[in-house]
């Protein structure tokens, strides 16, 4: 990993509280230098007010520079038994490759230490044939002549002896035309010794330590039986009735498929571990189609799909681990790192102590949907780094070249991917990252934490990672909760705090666009991975195939909350209705006078059109936008105190509300295509008033602060405030 930029780095955790250890993890080229600064304001927009931070008075020495590696390639590892220290063996398995070998072996099953050239290994040869591999040779010693197909389940076995060697792949069902039935066998002495070598499924050891000949596919009940089977019982590809062999070892992914580790049948409790979380939860090759949640047939589930550019763990050594002072004030944070003219931010965010608060108002920080773009590269891969239209660093060029994939990406194989995790380089997670639609994500989130100091009004931050492990606790003692621009992942944990919060009498200002959309899951035992399953409908760049909707980490149903009965109406007023590109945007129109007045204090000061020249798609109401939608659970209480509509064809209705297509679903026929700014009230105090635009907070900075959209962010902060009930609204 010598290539690329000079400075790459991550931090663990992305939350800490103060007082807490943060750990710095950098791999570098060169030396380099690094200091702490406090994040205020991101994007350089002439629009806007500028970059803005302030440094925190921590001294550093000097980094020495180091290259550290990128582990990436999910398989699973098994621990050395001399059980399976045996002269005569067979292994089998059932495998779809998904994409081709592209001249490099692929290991399905192995024992081998390629650099100590001993072991052995049954995978794919560089042009996709049945392959075994025995000894010191690097060629295999027994290879079929039929290319086994992407795409498509095979059985595959190899029987080692001591003087023979057997190989047989049977189409898994076989046609009666175009099969690729094969087998092979080579004799003379056969050198398989393996002791002390841990066993791996979907790869195999390049110097004892770290994998490489990873497979691209699906892999189903990895076996090992004592005993070298014939070629004639193989062929059946039936092992758990004709081969008459002891079972040594026998993997099942679809038993405990929400664990970090897979279970052995066999008799000797070899549990491998899951190494950079392969997918669980998908169908094996004798999945019948009559379940499509896995727990429900745990025996048709008994396959993972593995990538060799799967990352959850980068395993870097940390160069910094910082004790934060006591005293460090909420917010969000960077780690500033220069090497000669290189520079790079790698943002985290500080919080007070469990249990304690130093505001009444808290910025919930999208941690969850910053995992899940960071990284994206799709567009990148699509149209190179002079087609975006919008700058690129060499970072972000550095994690599309080694395929570290965000939850928009593809995989190369082809499929999408479901996990993200904190605990590797997170390239687009920066504060000054502008995307085709401008800032985006934390650096949108930014104008919002810069409007704020701005106006020197007090937070702190509380990120996802703390709302879903600590429920409505985390919320606890703040009298006003403000989301950023795209809350968009959450968890069910989540949802159930934040309504748990208003119904003990807090305010929430959703000041974003299409938010509380994904369900998201947190792995229990790996708590620095999200997942995600993008159903067969919502807005989406790829969708799971049949019998993967549920999530392996929770075992819960996937796509979008809207189809769980807990659409965004439900709980902020309003809900994703289209998107659209930049510079679309569009002004809020004050809703049409009406005998209830109750939302009226956030239009003090404003007259006419809320508009302002937002850093996303010059307007206050652009890019993702929302509406409300009585069917799908805004309150009928709701005032919508403002509405931006007329918006142009580039924004067309969301496709989860189209049920037939036709050619009038664009902003300037259909009249679902529009943002809606609302609110309303909950019992015992608490109120919900939301704007329904990704572009808002990115307009809070424009015209030094002097805008219509910090006008009335400001009245309803202000009134959210002030403890007084709202006189108007619903009955206790």
């Amino acid at each position: 990993m010598t290539a690329g930029p000079t400075l790459l780095g991550y931090v663990d955790p992305l939350s800490v509280a103060a007082g807490d250890e943060i750990r710095l993890m950098v791999s570098a080229t060169s030396d380099y230098q690094v200091e702490l600064v406090r994040l205020v304001h991101g994007t350089d927009d002439p629009r806007g007010p500028g970059p803005r931070e302030e440094r925190v008075d921590i001294a550093f020495d000097t980094q020495a520079g180091r290259v550290q590696p990128l582990p990436s390639g999910s398989y699973l590892r098994a621990p050395a038994h001399p059980s399976l220290d045996v002269d005569a063996f067979t292994v089998t398995a059932w495998i779809m490759p998904t994409m081709p070998a592209g001249g490099r072996p692929r290991a399905v099953i192995a024992r081998r230490d390629a650099s100590g050239r001993r072991g052995w290994a049954l995978g794919l040869t560089g042009d996709d044939r049945l392959a075994a591999w025995a000894g010191a040779a690097d060629e295999p010693v027994a290879a079929t002549g039929e290319a086994i197909p992407t795409g498509r389940w095979t059985f595959v076995a190899a029987s080692f002896g001591s003087r023979e060697v057997t190989l047989v792949q049977v189409p898994v069902p076989e046609w009666p035309v175009g099969s690729w039935r094969a087998s092979a066998s080579a004799t003379g002495a056969v050198d398989a010794a393996a002791t002390g070598l841990r066993l791996q499924v979907g790869a195999w050891w390049t110097d004892g330590t770290t994998a490489g000949a990873c497979f691209n596919g699906r892999i189903d009940r990895p076996t090992i039986f004592a005993g070298a089977a014939d070629g004639d019982a193989l062929a059946t590809a039936d092992p758990e009735r004709r081969l008459g062999l002891p079972v040594l070892a026998r993997w099942r992914p679809g038993q405990d498929a929400g664990g970090v580790t897979v279970p052995d049948a066999g008799p000797h409790g070899l549990t491998a571990e899951a190494v950079n979380t392969p997918v669980r939860g998908v169908p094996g090759a004798n999945w019948t189609g009559r379940e499509i949640d896995f727990r429900l047939a745990p025996d048709e589930y008994d396959a993972i799909h593995v990538h060799d550019d799967d990352l959850t763990d980068a395993r870097w050594e940390p160069q910094i681990t910082l004790r934060l002072p006591d005293g460090l004030r909420s917010g969000a944070y960077a780690f500033r790192l220069r090497a000669g003219r290189e520079r790079l931010s790698i943002p985290f965010f500080v919080r007070p102590p469990q249990g304690t608060t130093t505001s009444r108002l808290a910025v919930l920080i999208s941690t969850f949907t910053y995992l899940a773009y960071a990284n994206s590269h799709w567009n990148l891969e699509r149209s190179g780094p002079d087609g975006l239209g919008y700058p690129t660093t060499e970072q972000h060029q550095w994690s599309a070249a080694h395929k570290v994939c965000s939850l928009y990406d593809f995989h190369r194989d082809g499929s999408g991917c479901y996990y993200a995790s904190r605990l590797r380089p997170l390239t687009t997670l920066t504060p000054d990252y502008t995307s085709a639609f401008g800032p985006w994500i934390l650096s949108a989130d930014l104008c919002l934490l810069g409007w704020l100091e701005h106006e020197g009004i007090g937070y702190d931050v509380v990120c996802d990672d703390e709302l879903h492990a600590e429920g409505v606790a985390a919320l606890a003692g703040y009298d006003v909760v403000l989301t950023g621009a795209h809350p968009e992942y959450f968890t069910g944990k989540m949802l159930d705090a934040h309504e748990a919060y208003l119904a003990g009498g807090g305010r929430v200002m959703y000041l974003g666009g299409n938010g509380y959309y994904w369900v998201t899951g947190v792995s229990p035992l790996q708590p620095h991975i999200i997942e995600i399953r993008r159903g067969h409908t919502g807005t989406r760049g790829w969708e799971v195939p049949p019998g993967e909707t549920h999530l392996s980490t929770t075992g819960e149903a996937g796509g979008l909350w809207r189809h769980r009965g807990r659409a965004p109406q439900r709980h902020v007023g309003v809900g994703f209705a289209a998107q659209g590109g930049r510079g679309t945007g569009r002004p809020y129109r004050l809703a049409p006078p009406a005998d209830d007045k109750r939302g009226a204090f956030a239009l003090s000061g404003v007259d006419g059109l809320i508009e302002a020249d937002g850093l996303v798609a010059h307007a206050a109401a652009g890019m993702e936008i929302d509406r409300v939608d009585a069917a799908l659970g805004t309150p009928p209480h709701t005032v919508v105190v403002a509405t931006a509509d007329g918006f142009s064809d580039s924004f067309q209705l969301a496709v989860e509300d189209v049920l037939q297509s036709n050619s009038q679903l664009g902003g300037s026929v259909e009249p679902r295509v529009r943002a809606d700014m609302a609110f309303f009230e909950y019992p015992d105090g608490g109120a919900v008033f939301s704007t329904g635009s990704m572009a808002w907070c990115t307009a809070l900075g424009v015209d030094g602060y002097a805008n219509p959209v910090a006008k009335v962010t400001g009245n309803v902060l202000h009134r959210f405030l002030d403890p007084a009930p709202f006189v108007h609204g619903p009955s206790t």
